[in-house]
């Protein structure tokens, strides 16, 4: 699988600062994936029940796709839209290589007016006060985050190409319910 995924043809990313996606955003469609996609929607059921309590018949990819760092390049801080679940997937990694960085929304409308006294040492220290966490993966890490989730990865520093699997899921057929006055019906295939 790791010689399909580095026979596709990359492109550099629409708008700049993203590195390199693959032409083919649909990677996971081909059977020689049948197994890691498995796994990975298996994943992404779990976490869209037991952590985001979502309730839904079933997840579908909407799309998949490759993502290349070069050496100097890096991805700015974006979310994934029209989508519920993102994930990246760590299919080749070497030491050194960058992290993912994950984001708050900072700014007037995610901040109080008024500003309580804070224990300044401890808000420096706690990890649930930090406005950038960074995740260092493994070979074989696949992270799972809901789309909405500010992320990036910073400029690779190294000599080598950061390469990674994107994922994004949503739920098949509709989204939302009658009884929120949110349902949306909508088909892949349409």
């Amino acid at each position: 699988m790791v010689e399909y995924f580095n026979s596709q043809p990359m492109n550099p990313a629409a708008g700049g600062g993203y590195g390199e996606i693959s032409q083919n955003t649909y990677v996971l469609d081909n059977p020689v994936c049948n197994e890691l996609s498995n796994w990975i929607m298996g994943c992404m059921e779990e976490y869209a029940k037991d952590v985001m309590c979502y309730s839904f018949e079933e997840l579908q990819f909407a799309q998949s796709w490759l993502t290349y760092k070069q050496p100097g390049q890096f991805h700015k801080a974006h979310t994934h839209p029209n989508t519920i679940i993102a994930g990246v997937f760590y299919y080749e990694l070497f030491e050194g290589a960058p992290a993912i960085c994950f984001s708050k929304n900072v700014g007037s409308s995610n901040r109080s007016y008024i500003e309580p006294s804070l224990n300044l040492e401890t808000y420096k220290n706690s990890r649930y006060s930090q406005e950038e966490v960074y995740f260092t993966p493994s070979l074989n890490n696949l992270i799972i985050f809901p789309s909405y989730l500010t992320h990036g990865v910073p400029p690779n520093t190294t000599g080598k190409v950061r390469k990674a699997l994107g994922v994004n899921a949503l739920t098949k057929g509709k989204l939302g319910d009658r009884e929120t006055i949110s349902e949306i019906f909508y088909s892949r295939y349409a």
